[in-house]
């Protein structure tokens, strides 16, 4: 395990475990506000938030003592940072919640769990992480279980609005991958919550440009319920759920940090059903199998490599 995981250590798996535990109620909860609001202001109102709450952080003493020399020192970093926030941030959020909204909660966080498919695809070409052989079969039975959850079979008989939906959360999962990975080139040189300050800053002001655009003035009338949901989704799943991430991310492979996002599958199951009463489709559980034992296999060490490192690390 700790092969896999770095100096993040063992503690780590337990860690991003939660995480992904609490992003599982993100799709939910944010589908809970887009019944009085539109997706684009859902994920606006998420992100502004977000980006005040950081900057709000940053004005006290220690904190700016400890994160100012963290910030990106080169502009092509910076840009970087700010591309991502600017251009991959709203595009992969617009998708999930348009997603979301035309078809399942439930759909979209399992389709959200086979991101670690794509890391490990999108590690190996721009990051060079190790792509063993195992990986191959992983990533062929993630993407039959993407591909049964979207279609709800092996074979598509009818494109409806839902397809639409799943198709939509899955290209807000490629987009969400590259973010993922650009970003652990500049967490390996810059603090994470300083990259997370800046990513927030410039999505919190496309997504508004993009909301007043395309959807009007925003719907200022929020009941309890939407304070709730948007306090989950901008200070649970935002604010402290993605700190920690990008804190690990400077430690750990992206490809073994994607490994646990498969705790999601169960949790999404049981918000999906017990909470939004959402019907579960049996092509559910055969594409969320399919999924896990795909991410599971694309992350196993094969047993030679996994001692060479061990004699490796004597040296």
């Amino acid at each position: 395990m700790r092969e896999q995981y770095g100096s993040a250590g063992v503690g780590a798996v337990v860690v991003l475990t939660l995480l992904n535990i609490l992003w599982a109620g993100a799709n939910p909860a944010a589908l809970m506000m887009m019944r009085h609001h539109r997706p684009e202001w859902v994920a606006a109102f998420r992100f502004i938030g977000a980006a005040a709450l950081l900057w709000m952080l940053l004005t006290l003493p220690q904190v700016r003592r400890a994160l100012a020399s963290q910030f990106p020192r080169t502009l092509p970093h910076f840009l970087l940072a700010a591309g991502i926030g600017f251009f991959g941030v709203p595009t992969a959020y617009i998708c999930y919640f348009w997603g979301t909204k035309l078809g399942t909660a439930t759909e979209a966080t399992l389709l959200v769990s086979s991101s670690p498919i794509f890391y490990a695809i999108l590690a190996r070409l721009f990051l060079g992480e190790r792509f063993p052989r195992e990986k191959t079969l992983g990533i062929l039975l993630g993407v039959i279980g993407v591909w049964v959850i979207v279609n709800k079979g092996l074979l598509l008989r009818e494109f409806s609005g839902a397809t639409l939906g799943n198709l939509l959360v899955l290209a807000g999962v490629l987009t969400e991958s590259v973010n993922v990975v650009v970003a652990k080139s500049l967490a390996m040189r810059y603090s994470g919550v300083a990259l997370l300050t800046i990513e927030a800053s410039f999505a919190a002001i496309a997504l508004t440009t993009v909301s007043l655009l395309f959807a009007g003035a925003p719907n200022l009338n929020w009941t309890p319920s939407d304070f709730w949901m948007w306090f989950y989704l901008t200070v649970v799943c935002t604010v402290f759920a993605f700190s920690v991430w990008f804190y690990l991310m400077e430690r750990a492979p992206v490809g073994a940090m994607g490994v646990t996002i498969f705790a999601q599958t169960p949790a999404a199951a049981f918000i999906g059903y017990f909470l939004l009463k959402e019907q579960l489709h049996p092509t559910i559980w055969i594409g969320a199998g399919l999924i896990v034992g795909g991410i599971l296999s694309a992350s196993r060490i094969p047993r030679r490599d996994s001692s060479l490192r061990s004699n490796d690390s004597k040296f």
